[in-house]
């Protein structure tokens, strides 16, 4: 009867050292999502600031008592207001899609330039940059080249990658390009930079959904599993280009129409 009991207690003690076991591997989980949200939602802050800093300024021009607009003047505020009212619609949308993992935002395509879209991305991204560190555009399309695809997702891409490596940069130059191959209807920005480069633990979950380790910098590892997931609603991917030796080159694929 007592070898029964001390097995009986055996048994009640290791389910009760599971349960303990599996509530704070629970726990940890949730504290780390916890922090996820609360880095999607300081992103989507940080974001947002851009296009409402833009809708503002150019409020404030067209509420001058002296200032007289000209018709193709009142079209291109108007087209600027409403590219940037689409923008924060866009990242609003996101939230949706990424807390409940639906469909969020549809895709919109349209008509636009690489050139002028990397342009965007790095005017909006000089304020990360680190002293002495230089962000320059390496032009390798033509002013007149244009294709079709939905430019609010890419611009919300790319400028997670840009934003990335000016923080990671110390030194040194951040460059921001594209490519198109005209064969495959697919079009390539890459941004790469002379930082110290991705630790090759990290290389291969650097994208996850909620993966990034406790001791990492966790907003900016959110900021790129949530651009990899934009990029595969386009569907395209982000990739690190192992080739690379000085530093580190994201590289950003979507297909697109001409």
């Amino acid at each position: 009867m007592l070898v029964i009991l001390v097995i009986v207690l055996a048994l009640v003690c290791l389910y009760l050292l599971f349960r303990i076991r599996s509530m704070q591997a629970a726990q940890k989980v949730s504290v780390k999502t916890d922090l996820m949200k609360t880095a999607f939602i300081k992103a989507l802050a940080r974001e947002i600031r851009t296009p409402l800093h833009s809708v503002s300024g150019l409020a404030e021009v067209i509420a001058k008592d002296d200032l007289y607009l000209s018709k193709g003047e009142k079209k291109s505020i108007s087209t600027q207001i409403r590219y940037n009212t689409d923008l924060i619609a866009t990242l609003l949308e996101e939230v949706t899609f990424f807390s409940t993992h639906g469909e969020g935002k549809g895709i919109q395509t349209e008509r636009f330039s690489p050139n002028l879209l990397c342009q965007r991305c790095i005017d909006a991204n000089f304020a990360n940059l680190k002293e002495g560190v230089k962000l320059s555009f390496r032009r390798g399309l033509s002013e007149d080249f244009f294709v079709t695809s939905d430019a609010r997702i890419i611009e919300l891409v790319l400028s997670k990658l840009v934003r990335a490596a000016c923080i990671f940069t110390e030194k040194g130059e951040v460059r921001v390009g594209c490519s198109c191959d005209n064969s495959s209807h697919l079009l390539t920005f890459y941004v790469e930079d002379t930082g110290a480069g991705i630790p090759e633990d990290r290389r291969n979950h650097l994208f996850n959904w909620f993966d990034a380790p406790d001791e990492a910098p966790v907003d900016t590892e959110f900021d790129l599993s949530v651009a990899q997931r934009l990029a595969g609603r386009l569907g395209g991917y982000i990739r690190v280009d192992d080739r690379y030796q000085k530093g580190t080159r994201m590289e950003f694929t979507i297909p697109v129409h001409f």
